[in-house]
């Protein structure tokens, strides 16, 4: 009787953890893997969602969550962007508040993850680098003015690990699927 009353109260406290804000393996806040469409406005209740197009009352198309004050805080979109009833594929992560358990998120800098996170692949967009990460389900954009000068224009070249400044700034962090 004395080890099962210390079990019950550590599991009531990991079981009254607030993750609404928390980016883990599973997903992001509340939604997760399998999470559709037609289920944010259970899962926001108090948030505004819009649609980028809509089909009566149902959410189809990329769905934008705001907060009570206005402000952007996900981008969601769907397998099929017609289907409400669609699996969301991926969440565009937008308000700083969305952390990993390490602290990671939107407003961190490449050099804070990258020290904490190893990185997997570096792919040259025409005006970002999308940057992927050993298992993590998240990968990140970083806009080329962020870059060196002389690796700006070059749309063709291999940007290595070491001409990414540690300072440089997130412009997308993306949960996938």
């Amino acid at each position: 009787m004395n080890r099962i009353i210390p079990l019950l109260a550590l599991t009531l406290i990991f079981a009254c953890q607030n993750t609404t804000w928390t980016i883990t393996k599973n997903g992001v806040g509340p939604i997760i893997s399998g999470t559709t469409l037609d289920e944010l406005a259970v899962l926001f209740p108090s948030d505004s969602l819009v649609a980028a197009t809509g089909k009566g009352d149902a959410l189809i198309g990329d769905v934008e969550i705001f907060n009570s004050q206005g402000k952007l805080k996900l981008v969601v979109a769907a397998d099929d962007g017609d289907d409400p009833t669609s699996k969301i594929a991926y969440v565009r992560i937008v308000d700083p508040q969305f952390t990993t358990q390490s602290g990671i998120g939107p407003s961190s800098t490449f050099g804070q993850i990258k020290d904490l996170y190893q990185v997997e692949g570096i792919d040259n967009a025409i005006n970002s680098v999308v940057i992927s990460f050993k298992d993590a389900p998240w990968y990140i954009t970083i806009d080329k003015t962020e870059l060196p000068e002389n690796i700006r224009y070059d749309f063709a070249s291999k940007i290595e690990l070491a001409q990414i400044p540690g300072e440089a700034k997130i412009k997308y962090f993306i949960y996938s699927w």
